[in-house]
Order: structure tokens, then C-alpha cells, then sequence
């Protein structure tokens, strides 16, 4: 999967206008990035990577961190 890939499922899970994501974005600036929402990209990232968890995508503080583990 490439990087423009990992964004496009990213902003489509966090339902953010298409190409307004990149690896520097701060997640804390991102107004959708919730709780609800890091458990909708879990669920929808598990088929890619069965062992990523909620507490991991919590952690993460850019949108590049979340495509590393894509």
C-alpha cells in the first residue's frame, strides 16, 4: 500500500476532505480525531495489520505515525 493510499483510507475513516491529510499533520489539530474515531480506524485498519490496537493509535501524534503501522 503506498503512502497516498494510507492517507486516502485515513482521511476516508476520519471523513476529512480528500488531500487535506499528510504525514506532518498533527492529529490534535485534526477537529474529527476522537476516540470513536481511532476505534473506526482500528476496526477498518485490522484487516491490513491484526495487531494493531486502540492504545497504539492513541498514541500516535502524526498521521505519518498511523502509516507506519499501516
Amino acid at each position: 500500500m503506498t503512502t497516498t493510499e494510507k492517507l486516502e483510507l485515513i482521511e476516508e475513516v476520519l471523513r476529512v476532505k480528500p488531500n487535506s491529510l499528510t504525514e506532518d499533520t498533527e492529529l490534535n489539530t485534526v477537529r474529527e480525531w476522537d476516540s470513536l474515531t481511532i476505534l473506526s480506524l482500528q476496526v477498518r485498519l485490522s484487516a491490513i495489520n491484526p495487531d494493531l490496537k486502540f492504545d497504539d493509535l492513541f498514541e500516535c501524534d502524526t498521521v505519518g505515525e498511523i502509516c507506519e503501522m499501516i
